[in-house]
């Protein structure tokens, strides 16, 4: 009970901490991916169901927790929504220290604390999908290598984990059927334990359901996914990428060294293949094979290994299970060394210091503007379309998107049935367009007022021109006011 306390106790401590670091990233960067988060989890609020009226191939998990986040706090600017999401992830890993720290131990904390001071490379602090699932893969990961379960309710939790974590992150489906499938063979005379673990599974699944246009999520989710996003994306085929993907490690020390936070998790790629090589010693060749084929299906899409921010994010969760298992393996009189690389980890973010007025300015103001001159010139049919990925513009302005899609890339226009579909949609010619990058749309602006913004030539700012040219003077004030002249 002391230590139970005790960790309570510092989970307390490191919130303070973290909310007060962590508040120096709570505005820096601008993510489209966080941002389609916040804007689909919007549609949910107003009763819409998921992938029924609204595009998204992505898995509904983080809309419903976005939902929630909004219903309860109700943000009512950019500033507040980004605060608000971003520091609902550290509140998230806070409760996942406790949970950890009580399954596991007090000893968890030290890796907790390391990799919350170094995830931030990858975009762990933003409220993205791979931030949301992180602990509870971390969780499910470190369960493999133990038997011991106390309780039938542990069981229920496990399969709730498997079910949630699918069901926010498709990438991590292999991962999870690798580990349901294990502890489904360990309790292969157990019928009970199955069905708990499948009961928690179901209800999870039940509750998801309950906010999914089922047609919808078939189609935008599954078949786009399986039939056009991942043959694209993917590049190559699985065995491909599962190869690249074993690899990772000894990859990931051949990258160069550009700050801290990659130089110690180099340090921990070069403890576990020192614990690998001691475990093959020891003949422990099944806990080397359930290492070396979690962390290889953690990082399935491989990325480039030496990118980090908007190019390497995927990369988090590989990262967080190798801190977790490595300190896992460690005796605890090794725990010296996680201590220097905890001092390593911590002496790399003291002198950070944050202007928000300046971070506002650089990720944010130039799409608060356009959506507050759309809110205060739009009529009641007015529709917006943002091409490829302003999704902002919508929540800010609470317009209504041309269609169903709330961004649009290039790999959607090679999408022969997407790229008609928005191509009609943008001969609806709505009232506002937002065009950084046609995306080889064939997009006629004859039809556009185009815009300059704050004196700087041409934007990517566009209104109908026939409705703009009607427009009385006090729109055109407002228009100026957010810096917005046409040209």
């Amino acid at each position: 009970m002391v230590k139970k306390l005790l960790l309570i106790g510092l989970a307390i401590v490191f919130l303070g901490f973290l909310v007060r670091w962590e508040s120096t990233n709570w505005l820096a960067v601008n993510f489209v991916d966080e941002q389609d988060n916040m804007v689909v989890g919007r549609y949910l609020t107003k009763g819409d169901k998921l992938y029924e009226k609204i595009f998204s191939h992505h898995q509904p998990g983080a809309y419903i927790i976005s939902a929630a986040n909004q219903i309860i706090f109700k943000p009512n600017t950019i500033l507040g929504l980004i605060k608000q999401h971003r520091q609902l992830i550290t509140v998230w890993s806070i409760g996942w220290l406790i949970i950890l720290g009580w399954k596991f131990g007090l000893k968890i904390t030290i890796p907790f604390f390391i990799f919350e001071l170094i995830k931030n490379i990858y975009l762990g602090n933003m409220f993205l999908a791979e931030s949301l699932v992180v602990y509870p893969i971390i969780y499910l990961g470190l369960s493999t290598f133990t038997k011991l379960i106390k309780f039938d309710a542990e069981i229920i939790f496990i399969g709730i984990i498997i079910a949630m974590t699918g069901l926010t992150l498709a990438p991590t489906w292999p991962l999870l059927g690798v580990i349901t499938i294990n502890w489904m063979w360990r309790w292969r005379k157990n019928v009970k334990n199955i069905g708990l673990l499948l009961t928690g599974i179901a209800l999870t699944t039940v509750f998801v359901a309950t906010f999914v246009d089922l047609k919808g999520y078939l189609s935008n989710a599954i078949l786009v996914n399986a039939k056009y996003y991942i043959p694209i994306a993917g590049g190559s085929n699985m065995f491909v990428s599962f190869l690249k993907s074993s690899l990772t490690t000894i990859r990931y020390l051949l990258t160069s060294v550009d700050n801290y936070e990659i130089l110690t998790l180099k340090i921990f790629c070069l403890i576990l293949l020192g614990l690998l090589t001691k475990l093959i010693i020891k003949k422990e060749y099944k806990k080397v094979g359930w290492i070396l084929l979690i962390l290889s299906l953690a990082n399935l899409r491989n990325f480039e290994l030496n990118k980090i921010y908007y190019d390497g994010f995927h990369l988090l969760i590989w990262a967080g299970l190798l801190v977790f298992i490595v300190s896992s393996e460690l005796k605890q009189k090794n725990y010296l060394l996680l201590g220097i690389l905890l001092w390593l980890s911590f002496n790399s973010n003291l002198n950070k210091k944050t202007n928000y007025q300046n971070e506002f300015e650089i990720y944010y103001s130039r799409i608060f503007n356009y959506s507050e001159a759309i809110r205060q010139t739009k009529r009641d049919q007015s529709k917006l379309i943002a091409i490829p990925d302003e999704v902002l513009g919508y929540w800010q302005s609470t317009i209504e998107p041309e269609g169903r899609f709330i961004f649009f890339y290039k790999w959607m226009t090679s999408v022969d049935v997407l790229r008609k579909e928005q191509e009609a949609n943008l001969n609806k010619l709505p009232d506002y367009l937002i065009v950084k990058s046609n995306e080889n749309l064939k997009i006629d602006l004859n039809n556009y007022q185009r815009f300059s913004y704050r004196g700087g030539g041409e934007s990517d700012f566009y209104i109908k021109k026939d409705w703009y040219l009607n427009f009385p003077n006090e729109k055109i004030v407002k228009l100026k006011y957010y810096g917005l002249e046409a040209i």
